[in-house]
């Protein structure tokens, strides 16, 4: 299989050479007429002329973007648990419900090329319009497809990444359209005040924004003398799209989510500073991008109750829903010099306030604190924190939905951390390293995560990439391989 990879990265790196050898391209902002400053005594005398001639220079256009060749290679392994108790027990035997083709699978999940365009244009300083999105072209074929088809796995489509316009008044900014909002000091796997949007967790990428679903929407962003006022309304929230293993756990269809002002959302974000401490406070209401679940008849499974020893059935659910969060949260961050301290508090209200009803999480939170810091050529982000759930139920009728709806312990202990290394002349080398370790209640580990990306630059704008990535949940093995040969322009 590595020899495959190395394969793959030199055939890339041969098909993104070969524009590098025509003529030299000439920067776009050459291309820029200049006419219009000459001294032209006969136009000038018109002012009409003049007016349309000013309003025309002050347009500006940028064209940018990349474009990379791709080899991803990936494996999934279940736990025994999940697979004979889980997938074969219930979901296929009792569901008849699809469940992945083996236990243990893997192979190409993309092999092909990525070109993303970057549309940038300026009003003056006026107005700013700014558009991304990526044309995907993949010849391999889900591992999780059973029917080994590979002549229908050549497939093209395209991505937004965002499209938005900017208008400036004074000290106010409009957004509008569909936008990435970054919001926390954090660096890492874990950042719990980022929460405005959605995430996309089956798009394969080594680029930090295609973890993020766009939201459409409008935000005014109100300078406040040294503080900023963030306001955004989103007529209609996204949701979460799971990992492919994931979506097997649901026996049928989801609940559509209907395009309706109750499933809408809106953020708040006040930011400001007093001398060295650096703090925000957000607060986030509307429908939770991850699901709850839908209930069905009582099933013919009957267990006992641990703590009372009466007799009592399984439910089960039979789908997904989505339920309405709120969600007030607080970052702060405090410079030494030499070392930035930081932390960050999250509180997620559901509509299930006394955590009685199985099929909707219970409330939550979730802090972190750490510092960011410099050791040699590179800055390191390390945290701990805690995730806590309210009213948490162990009972054998919650187990399953509990697990289903990622609330499987009333307490988790975690780290997390960043760390970003050059090396090389002219930082020829960059690592970035993301991990992330989880402990339950007696300290014994339940998930980790580990993502590496190498990057070594051959030239101005020519870069290979290697990133692989591990993660173990609960036992649940899922390794990544990513190749790429970029080339930005």
């Amino acid at each position: 299989m590595k020899r495959i990879l190395l394969l793959t990265c030199l055939l890339a790196y041969t098909l993104t050479l070969q524009p590098l050898l025509a003529d030299d391209f000439d920067d776009l902002g050459d291309l820029a007429d200049e006419s219009g400053t000459e001294s032209l005594t006969e136009l000038e005398e018109s002012s009409s002329y003049s007016e349309k001639n000013e309003e025309k220079s002050s347009f500006s256009l940028n064209i940018g973007g990349y474009l990379k060749a791709l080899g991803y290679w990936n494996e999934e392994r279940y736990s025994d648990t999940l697979w004979e108790d889980t997938y074969t027990a219930v979901y296929k035997n009792r569901f008849k419900k699809e469940i992945p083709p083996d236990q243990k699978i893997n192979g190409y999940n993309f092999i092909g090329t990525r070109l993303q365009l970057q549309l940038e244009a300026f009003l003056a300083d006026r107005a700013r319009m700014f558009s991304a999105f990526n044309i995907n072209y993949n010849t391999a074929h889900s591992i999780h497809d059973s029917s080994g088809d590979s002549s229908s796995a050549e497939q093209g489509s395209i991505r937004l990444v965002e499209s938005y316009i900017e208008i400036y008044q004074g000290n106010t900014t409009w957004k509008v359209g569909s936008q990435l909002i970054t919001w926390g000091y954090m660096e890492g796997i874990e950042v719990p005040t980022d929460r405005v949007n959605a995430r996309d967790f089956s798009y394969k990428s080594t680029e930090y924004e295609d973890g993020k679903l766009p939201s459409t929407g409008i935000l005014l962003t109100q300078h406040l003398w040294d503080s900023y006022l963030d306001i955004m309304f989103i007529p209609i929230a996204r949701v979460n799209t799971n990992m492919e293993f994931q979506e097997y756990l649901y026996p049928e269809e989801s609940e559509v989510v209907e395009n309706k002002p109750n499933n809408g959302k809106g953020a708040v974000r006040f930011s400001s500073s007093i001398g060295n401490l650096d703090f925000a406070l957000s607060y986030v209401e509307g429908l939770d991008p991850a699901p709850d679940l839908i209930p069905s008849t009582i099933t013919d499974l009957m267990t006992f109750d641990p703590k009372t020893g009466e007799k009592q059935y399984l439910v089960s659910p039979t789908g997904k829903q989505y339920n309405r969060l709120r969600s007030p949260g607080l970052d702060l961050q405090y410079n030494f010099s030499s070392v930035l301290a930081k932390a960050s508090y999250v509180n997620n209200l559901t509509e299930d306030e006394d955590g009685e009803d199985k099929f909707i999480k219970n409330n939550w939170s979730k802090y972190l604190v750490g510092a960011e810091f410099k050791l040699g050529g590179s800055t390191i982000n390390f945290y701990a924190g805690q995730h806590l759930v309210e009213n948490f139920q162990d009972d054998s009728a919650s187990s399953q939905t509990n697990f289903m709806m990622g609330q499987l312990r009333e307490r988790t202990d975690f780290v997390s951390g960043h760390i970003n290394a050059n090396f090389l002349t002219g930082d020829a080398l960059n690592l970035v390293l993301l991990f992330a370790g989880y402990w339950d209640e007696e300290s014994e580990p339940v998930q980790s995560n580990v993502k590496a990306t190498v990057t070594y630059k051959l030239a101005d704008g020519l870069e290979v990439l290697f990133s692989p990535s591990y993660m173990d949940l609960l036992d649940n093995i899922f390794v990544d391989y990513q190749c790429e040969v970029k080339y930005s322009f």
